[in-house]
């Protein structure tokens, strides 16, 4: 059985790849209070005592708006932290998974769809902060797979941390009967987050490399908003709910598009956003329906109490 440490252990993605493979394999899930990346001698000495056959490392400062205000920390812990936990693996020989960023193309001039062999060019704190740890990683390790994500999405689970994501933010609008913004000059590919746990383990078994990973999808974050709604059959409601904002990303489209033919041709395939969309249409209106008992039952409580 393989063995498996991976950081960030609460994280949206970890937490859920942890439940979905702890009977599988033999699973370490380190949170940050268990293993702080930043700490090079304590990282290395945990997995040196550990002793994983792969490091899939997640932790990381992902929040764009965080990494923008704090600089300094967002380097220290995306790039200090990953070269940390490359120093580990390459201890003990332990293989490992970085989960990169589509961000590392964001500030690109040229339309996407972009192909690994497209020049990355950040312009996001967040996005450069993460192509610098590909860079160091790969200085420090040559058995890595860098794997550039596009945007998760995904209900939330007991076990799992929730993160904005499409759905939840269609379904936050929904609940709370408020309208809100989606861009319609705004391009990525938006993944479920099970497709991706789903395919992650067949990386083990690819060369190793850096992959563009994740669903394709061609139209905009407005559109992507717009399709929720009517696959729940509440087409009726995007305009109560959905604001096309015409206005972010008007002067320079943001176009984050990744094709992941390099990943396809390993046999590793994504359903595209929409048809992801649509495979989890029964599951949407089931969460909202549960979720909206919840939201009575909470009034009735309060009520009578």
């Amino acid at each position: 059985m393989r063995k498996i440490l991976i950081t960030g252990a609460n994280g949206f993605f970890a937490s859920r790849f942890y439940e979905y493979y702890k009977n599988k394999y033999d699973i370490i899930p380190l949170t940050k209070k268990q293993l702080d990346v930043t700490n090079e001698k304590n990282t290395v000495e945990i997995i040196k005592e550990c002793n994983p056959d792969i490091v899939i490392h997640t932790a990381a400062m992902t929040a764009t708006k965080d990494c923008e205000d704090n600089p300094s920390i967002s380097e220290y812990v995306n790039i200090t932290g990953s070269k940390n936990v490359a120093k580990g693996c390459s201890v003990i020989g332990a293989k490992m998974i970085f989960l990169s960023t589509e961000q590392v193309y964001n500030g690109n001039k040229n339309p996407g769809p972009y192909y690994e062999e497209d020049c990355p060019n950040p312009n996001t704190q967040y996005g450069k902060t993460k192509l610098e740890a590909e860079t160091e990683i790969k200085k420090i390790i040559d058995n890595v797979w860098i794997l550039r994500l596009t945007w998760l999405f995904g209900f939330p689970e007991r076990f799992g941390k929730i993160n904005s994501n499409i759905i939840w933010n269609v379904m936050i609008a929904l609940l709370k009967n408020e309208r809100v913004k989606f861009p319609l000059n705004e391009y990525r590919g938006m993944t479920y987050v099970y497709d991706l746990i789903t395919a992650i383990n067949k990386t083990f078994d690819i060369p190793y490399g850096t992959y563009n990973t994740g669903s394709e999808n061609n139209l905009s974050t407005y559109d992507i908003a717009c399709i929720v709604l009517k696959e729940m059959g509440l087409e009726n409601r995007i305009g109560d709910l959905i604001i096309k904002d015409k206005e972010r990303y008007r002067e320079h489209n943001r176009d984050l598009r990744m094709k992941n033919t390099k990943l396809k041709k390993c046999g590793i395939e994504f359903a595209t956003t929409e048809e992801a969309l649509k495979n989890l249409t029964i599951n949407c209106s089931h969460l909202f329906n549960l979720l909206l008992l919840f939201r009575v039952l909470y009034v009735l409580i309060v009520i009578i109490l």
